[in-house]
């Protein structure tokens, strides 16, 4: 069964740029996913108490022809490829892949939850997937995602740095 899936990508490790754009590329190499979009490429403020260069983040929406779960596995498996270490929770990353959204699913299992928890508290999801789709919902909350900017502490800052007519297309 196919999924509409929105992902959260974000590097602060190296060129961040290409690693966004490699991440996207290997997610396109899977046959069980098809690029719709790619939002633009934002830089923005870490959300973490621990020290460390702000974020190229972005967000690609894909048709996934499988499970929650099989998404998960490629994500991690591709986030390990690029060199991604879980030492430090909320660190620094080469590469973050996150499933936002996964259609109107609700998922709590151990090893995911969907939609992703701190999606509606985290400017730098939020922009890229409006971006991609501007009335898009959130699921649990039952509310346009556009609607939960405004709640959201200041002290996140996002800009844009690479205009998604400027990013390669991926299809």
């Amino acid at each position: 069964m196919q999924s509409s899936v929105f992902i959260g990508i974000g590097s602060n490790i190296g060129d961040k740029i290409r690693n966004c754009i490699d991440s996207i590329k290997a997610i396109a190499h899977d046959k069980r996913a098809r690029i719709r979009s790619a939002s633009s490429l934002y830089l923005s403020s870490p959300v973490s108490e621990i020290a460390q260069e702000d974020f190229v983040n972005c967000a690609v929406s894909i048709d996934w022809d499988g499970a929650a779960s099989e998404l998960l596995r490629l994500l991690n498996r591709i986030e390990a490829e690029m060199g991604r270490r879980r030492a430090v929770k909320n660190g620094p990353r080469v590469i973050d892949l996150d499933i936002l959204l996964f259609g109107d699913a609700l998922i709590d299992e151990a090893s995911l939850t969907v939609p992703h928890p701190e999606l509606h508290r985290r400017r730098f999801a939020i922009v890229p997937c409006i971006e991609i789709e501007q009335d898009i919902f959130h699921p649990l909350y039952k509310r346009p995602l556009k609607d939960f900017l405004p709640h959201i502490d200041d002290s996140q800052k996002i800009a844009l740095l690479k205009d998604r007519k400027e990013v390669p297309n991926f299809n």
